[in-house]
């Protein structure tokens, strides 16, 4: 089919139209345009992804930017100078020979290493309190380690009496320092004893981002922003000219791909690998303590709740902007059916433990505090919702990729080979279609090692193991009415190989049912991975995904529970089958006519 359009050249004070013929992926695009479900299913798939994509910035224990000084750590430092002087000359009364014969099974192979060893934590203990300290307080630290790396040099070098002399004046150091260096309380005057410490500003939060998870967040960044920078490059880059517009095509997706990778790669070098923990407050529960003192206000995501952060004594605690979860000071519920009563003959009341409220949260009752409640060892819900999200739909993405992948190249074979070929193909299809899937996949999953495969991965590889026969059947027959035309016949006339053939020629011309059935497929997958977490066979805890929130707890009274993640799978569900419903409608061959 051929649509003419045209933009008006008033250059030379005439009207002229330039005549440009729409192709078959303007004609698809253009329909999709018209579906209004389609752009909704769309815009909420897109947002379910950036909630789950973004996940880190939206609720999360860890700071962005944290200014403080750590008490704890310096004073720790502080005193294990000696400890470590001690114990270096401890090793040094001992012959190579000795140390050997009373090493334990976990200490380092040679007298040298476990030397190497202590002289690494005394630079681990110096630079700690090198960090809080002025450059001048720290030249004496310098000095320390200079002093221990003479006497293992005499060590090595085999002068035992002069590796002991050297190490006890390092050990008189360090007790002098232990003194010296202690630090100055954080509410003291500025005369008062001990050593002024200044604080350091820290990234937590950016810097447990991991390179993978980088390059993801540029690119859904780019995803999200598509309209804007799109309407720039086809105006302004492109001229308007739809020719240059779809040359451009290429290089739009080479810059979609390869600005996330330049960019993760720089987030690699600069803030390193990254790292995902599953810590119970480390920083707010240190900052609450006072182990940690901020010199301003720390700067929490906008749900300052990390997602294995617990708060045992907000247990099963409704959603907090219902009135049903309202407390009072001493952390009981003051109405509903959680009401605490007195007995009625004694008056007890059974024993309450007030809520926490640790730096960066909001308050007890705040509305804001508890968006989804909380499960059963008090973790924010609504922070494990959008950490789950992850799992769920990192499953159904990749699962759907790999089963594409698998029935595109086995009906490919069967659809353009043929003969035993494809009685052998089909013959292994009806097999496994003859087993119910799910049930298959559950056998399969029970005899998985968690240890060997992690079970997000295990998911993803039995699913594309069992259900790559639907696709391929598609592929196949797509094969079976494309292998007798025209262009077909011609290439294999020009002697072009099969593989040619078949990924460069024959396949392109097929690809329209596959993307309908990958969409089909990805809320498919992430139906299964929901079921089989809810059975238990999928994520284990701390990590989290919506089938395993489900499972959590089959108490009506907690209703959240079932809630919140039934309703994010039956939105992300029913969004994709609106998209695939749509794109299958677009891709009629009868819009080529």
């Amino acid at each position: 089919m051929t649509e003419q359009g045209g933009v008006e050249d008033l250059a030379q004070g005439r009207s002229t139209k330039t005549f440009y013929s729409k192709d078959y992926w303007d004609l698809v695009f253009e329909q999709l345009g018209k579906r209004k479900l389609f752009k909704a299913a769309m815009v909420i798939l897109a947002l379910l992804y950036a909630s789950a994509i973004y996940a880190p910035f939206i609720a999360n224990e860890r700071p962005y930017v944290l200014e403080a000084i750590d008490y704890k750590a310096y004073g720790a430092a502080t005193k294990g100078l000696r400890s470590v002087c001690s114990s270096v000359v401890r090793q040094l009364e001992k012959t190579p020979e000795e140390y050997l014969a009373q090493r334990s099974e976990a200490a380092p192979p040679t007298l040298q290493a476990a030397l190497a060893v202590e002289r690494e934590a005394l630079a681990t203990r110096t630079a700690t309190m090198a960090r809080y300290l002025p450059q001048i307080d720290g030249v004496p630290l310098q000095g320390l380690t200079l002093l221990l790396d003479s006497a293992l040099m005499l060590s090595a070098v085999g002068d035992r009496e002069g590796a002991l002399k050297v190490a006890a004046d390092a050990k008189q150091m360090a007790s002098d320092f232990k003194k010296s260096y202690k630090a100055r309380a954080p509410d003291a005057e500025p005369d008062a004893p001990g050593k002024e410490l200044y604080p350091v500003t820290t990234y937590p939060l950016w810097e447990s981002i991991t390179p993978f998870w980088a390059y993801l967040m540029v690119l859904w960044a780019l995803v999200l922003s598509w309209p804007l920078w799109n309407t720039f490059a086809n105006r302004i880059l492109c001229g308007g000219d739809r020719e240059a517009i779809r040359r451009a095509r290429r290089r739009k997706l080479a810059f979609v791909l390869g600005l996330p990778a330049l960019l993760a790669s720089l987030s690699y070098f600069a803030l390193g690998d990254g790292e995902v923990t599953f810590d119970v407050s480390e920083h707010k529960g240190r900052l609450t303590a006072g182990e940690v003192v901020a010199a301003g206000n720390p700067v929490f995501a906008p749900v300052p709740m990390g997602y294995a952060e617990t708060h045992t004594e907000e247990k099963f605690r409704p959603p907090t902007w219902t009135r049903a979860a309202e407390l009072d000071q001493d952390g009981r519920y003051v109405r509903g059916l959680r009401q605490a009563v007195p007995d009625p003959i004694t008056g007890y009341l059974p024993p309450a433990t007030p809520t926490e409220v640790r730096v960066g949260e909001p308050e007890q009752n705040a509305a804001g505090r508890h968006l989804a409640g909380t499960d059963e060892l008090g973790r924010d819900f609504f922070a494990r919702l959008l950490w789950g999200g992850r799992v769920s739909l990192s499953v159904g993405i990749l699962s759907a990729a790999l089963l594409t992948i698998l029935g595109v190249i086995i009906g490919s074979l069967a659809g353009y080979f043929g003969g035993w070929v494809d009685i052998l193909i089909m013959r292994t299809i009806e097999v496994l279609q003859s087993i119910p899937a799910f049930f298959l996949i559950l056998l399969v999953m029970a005899f998985t090692d968690p240890a060997i495969i992690p079970p997000i991965f295990a998911i993803v590889i039995v699913i594309a193991l069992i259900r790559w026969t639907g696709v391929a059947r598609l592929v196949r027959g797509e094969f079976l009415r494309l292998r007798e035309q025209e262009f077909v016949l011609a290439a294999n006339a020009l002697g072009f190989s099969s593989r040619r053939t078949i990924f460069r020629h024959v396949l392109p011309n097929a690809m329209g049912p596959i993307i309908v059935s990958a969409a089909f497929s990805v809320a498919s997958g992430i139906l299964t991975e929901s079921a089989i977490s809810f059975l238990g066979f999928g994520t284990q805890a701390p990590k989290a995904s919506w089938g395993s929130l489900v499972n959590e707890s089959q108490s009506p009274e907690h209703w959240w529970i079932q809630i919140f993640p039934g309703l994010v799978i039956f939105l992300t569900v029913t969004c994709y089958n609106l998209a695939g419903d749509a794109v299958r409608d677009a891709l009629d061959p009868k819009l080529k006519d």
